[in-house]
């Protein structure tokens, strides 16, 4: 959830800038990637502890999708070694 909230606060941010741009006559590509830029400048300096606690919650949202990929890993290593020697 608060990836989600953080991406929603970087979005608000964004089109915040994007509508003051707007409002004051500068309405083409080149307002729209000045927004997405200052847009950046500002959440980055706004929200650090949003910022940090969405990147905590999707380092486990990444480790728990991998878990499976690390077990079949292991389950096809251990075929591909084959039965072992006993001497």
């Amino acid at each position: 959830m608060k990836i989600l909230a953080y991406w929603g606060a970087r979005t608000g941010i964004f089109l915040a800038v994007f509508g003051v741009l707007y409002l004051v006559g500068w309405f083409d590509v080149l307002a729209l990637i000045a927004a997405f830029i200052i847009a950046w400048l500002i959440s980055y300096l706004v929200l650090p502890g949003m910022r940090y606690e969405a990147g905590k919650q999707m380092e486990g949202v990444i480790d728990r999708s991998q878990k499976g990929l690390r077990s079949l890993d292991a389950e096809e290593d251990a075929e591909s070694e084959g039965p072992q020697r006993q001497d």
